[in-house]
């Protein structure tokens, strides 16, 4: 059993004998229909009622159809109003439309007509109604996942921007019809690589990472085609999201990896001189406890097996390499610090 409640409509004309059939016929329809004799009186009442569809005459004493499309949309944009006109008054009909009104209808109305178009004005209501539902959804999980959303029109006018958006690109007083570079300053966007500009033209999605350096912020922007119900792409969306945070970290995490690699590279070449550094010194000691102290090459001798000591507590130092620490040395900033970089294995990969 549907329950559902009728939609409600107002139906305005001073010719009261006019404003009796059309009330019949409406009702005859399944309609609830609230009727005014005088325009005037139609506005406030209009405000009182919830009204699906609004259906008027166009010439009146008090107030012409037009005005009164008028000032109701003023209360209320979105509700369909229906011109009734006589043959002599079409031209203020359509001009009636174009400020507006849903569409005209001459009198005397056809019935079928008329419900033809009262039905379609719902629908498109319903639909726009549906739509806007959508937009809202969507633009709130596009403001939850903290994305800047812009729509560009085919010319790169800017239809509509959230205010991340307009918050992001500093656009304090936005309206339609502007350029994206007219509003957006050249930093904040690639426009060198505009992801909209391919999207738009390849009918692809396109993302591109860039990089603002007035705020020293990372971005990946991207662009996606929208098409009308024809296939036909109409506008871009183009998403700013902030990914600087992840830039940074992807940067250390490319850092560790590269300094692991350096590590393991110093340990293992550390490992493949101790072996031979271990021979070298063990054959001049032997040496050295063969020959007399008073033999000029002795010393000569002793010394090579100081400095082969040395070498060997070095790469024992380069073994024991657990962190990146540099210090001054002339000619070269990046020169490791091998006592630091090897005293606190616990340290490793953190700084």
């Amino acid at each position: 059993m549907n329950n559902a409640v009728p939609p409600q409509i107002l139906l305005v004309d001073d010719d009261h004998n006019i404003l009796q059939v059309m009330q019949i016929r409406l009702k005859l329809m399944g309609y609830r229909v609230v009727t005014c004799i005088d325009p005037q009186e139609a506005l406030s009442v209009f405000e009182q009622g919830n009204f699906s569809i609004v259906l008027t005459d166009q010439r009146m004493e008090s107030l012409r159809g037009s005005d009164l499309v008028n000032e109701i949309h003023l209360k209320d944009p979105h509700v369909p109003i229906i011109i009734m006109t006589a043959y002599g008054t079409v031209e203020d009909a359509v001009k009636s439309v174009q400020q507006g009104a849903y569409t005209y209808l001459e009198k005397p109305v056809d019935t079928d007509e008329l419900e033809l178009h009262i039905k379609s004005a719902m629908e498109k209501v319903a639909m726009e109604q549906r739509l806007t539902q959508e937009r809202n959804k969507w633009e709130k999980v596009v403001e939850g996942m903290g994305v800047a959303l812009v729509l560009l029109n085919l010319d790169y006018t800017v239809a509509w921007m959230n205010s991340i958006a307009q918050s992001l690109y500093k656009v304090e007083d936005f309206s339609q019809g502007q350029r994206c570079s007219e509003i957006i300053p050249q930093d904040s966007l690639p426009c060198a690589y505009c992801p909209a500009k391919m999207a738009l033209s390849s009918g692809k999605t396109r993302s591109v990472e860039h990089h603002n350096p007035t705020t020293n912020r990372w971005f990946l922007v991207t662009a996606i085609p929208i098409q009308d119900l024809q296939g036909n792409i109409v506008q871009a969306a183009e998403l700013a999201l902030d990914i600087t945070e992840i830039k940074q970290a992807q940067d250390v995490l490319l850092r560790q990896e590269r300094l692991k690699g350096v590590f393991e590279m110093a340990g293992s070449a550390a490992h493949e001189l101790s072996q031979p550094m271990q021979s070298i010194l063990g054959w001049g000691e032997l040496l050295r406890d063969r020959i007399s102290e008073n033999d000029p090459n002795f010393r000569i001798l002793q010394s090579i097996c100081q400095e082969i000591e040395k070498l060997g507590d070095l790469i024992t130092k380069i073994n024991n390499v657990t962190r990146y620490v540099i210090r001054d040395y002339p000619g070269n900033i990046n020169i490791i610090d091998l006592d630091k970089a090897s005293t606190e294995k616990k340290q490793a990969f953190k700084d």
